[in-house]
């Protein structure tokens, strides 16, 4: 997209004409409408003749001007590159725009726009001549939840072709308010990985995409883990080709799905060895500006049951614990990396720039932990 528009100015700059803006790529059909412009400023049009009032909700409110032929248009503050959910709102009612797809994000089924530009956008953008894997929808059922639910499996390019190659697996959780749908329409997982694999930068791997709300069958609370180890895992290593053992098994998620990595990947240590956080934190003992555990000693020492005991042991235990997020997050995560780094915790830190708690961050994420997996 990023070349297109480059295209497209030089063109009219030769010709004299005036900038155009370009559909955004989340838009349905060929609908015109939002429009990103070069300067990064998103303009949105509703048609909405009877309406007194409407609004675009992204980031802030962007109260929206009607015209003779009762078309609605307000144009945005620029945006940073990435992908941003929106809204429009009327009469204290919030509702989708009906010119653009629909994602679950914020809880519930909402607008987004694409906002193309980011000076890395190749590594998150399908290339022709890559070959692609594939992505399964796959209803299954819960012991622990006692119902049937469903989770998304990316297999890599060359699966089907080689039926003697088993793979190792990478868990991979969406944030609060999403779900398992997150990581491939939002988050591009599967050709972020089919792009690094082509480049030779990772490991072919499957993935395994769930939704992390699981309520125990009995209604007695949180079913996620037990979800995962006694239902979703044992299932991913009977019907795919996996190598299944923890120095082949890694879990990574972003925001409250970090901490969803965190709980499964300290917590069964039988099951994996490589371990991702993307905007998410650690949490030992009480939460405050950093958590007072780090701070304590013997909470430190005993959470987890006592996998942060002996540093020695962790390093030798563990291939990868890694944490990131976003320039726009703040130095919190970083904190938490540096404490556990003067503990003699081997860890890596990652940060992407300028961007805050969104989707391109994670993006990048993913693409700088998958690099480091399973070599």
């Amino acid at each position: 997209m990023k070349k297109i528009m480059s295209s497209l100015a030089l063109l009219l700059s030769m010709t004299g004409a005036v900038f155009a803006q370009l559909p955004s790529p989340t838009n349905l059909g060929r609908n015109p409408y939002p429009q990103v412009g070069p300067d990064m400023r998103v303009t949105f049009r509703v048609n909405a003749p009877q309406a007194t009032s409407l609004s675009v909700s992204l980031g802030k409110d962007y109260p929206m001007v009607k015209d003779e032929n009762g078309f609605w248009t307000v144009t945005s503050d620029p945006q940073v590159e990435g992908f941003h959910y929106y809204s429009l709102k009327t009469g204290g009612l919030t509702f989708n725009d009906p010119s653009v797809h629909s994602y679950f994000g914020t809880g519930r089924d909402c607008s987004a726009i694409e906002v193309p530009g980011a000076p890395d956008e190749d590594f998150y953008t399908p290339h022709q001549g890559v070959p692609q894997g594939a992505v399964r929808s796959i209803r299954y059922y819960s012991k622990v939840c006692g119902q049937y639910r469903r989770m998304y499996v990316y297999t890599p390019a060359g699966y089907e072709q080689n039926p003697s190659k088993r793979y190792p697996v990478l868990y991979l959780q969406h944030g609060g308010g999403e779900d398992e749908t997150g990581w491939i329409y939002q988050g591009f997982a599967d050709v972020i990985l089919d792009n690094l694999v082509a480049e030779g930068k990772a490991v072919p791997m499957i993935i395994v995409m769930v939704s992390g709300v699981a309520q125990k069958a009995d209604g007695s609370g949180d079913g996620f883990e037990a979800m995962v180890t006694e239902d979703v895992i044992p299932l991913i290593d009977q019907r795919f080709r996996t190598l299944a053992d923890r120095d082949h098994r890694a879990v990574a998620g972003l925001s409250w799905g970090a901490k969803q990595a965190y709980d499964l990947g300290l917590g069964y240590r039988n099951l994996f060895s490589w371990i991702g956080g993307f905007s998410g934190i650690i949490v030992i003992g009480e939460f405050r500006v950093r958590p007072a555990g780090y701070e304590d000693p013997e909470q430190f020492a005993a959470a987890y049951n006592g996998i942060f005991k002996d540093a020695t042991w962790f390093n030798a235990n563990y291939h990868l614990l890694f944490i990131a997020n976003g320039e726009a997050e703040g130095a919190h995560l970083k904190g938490m990396s540096d404490l556990l780094t003067e503990r003699g915790f081997n860890n890596v830190f990652y940060q992407s720039p300028r961007t805050a708690h969104e989707w391109l961050t994670w993006r990048r994420c993913l693409k700088e932990f998958a690099q480091r997996l399973f070599k």
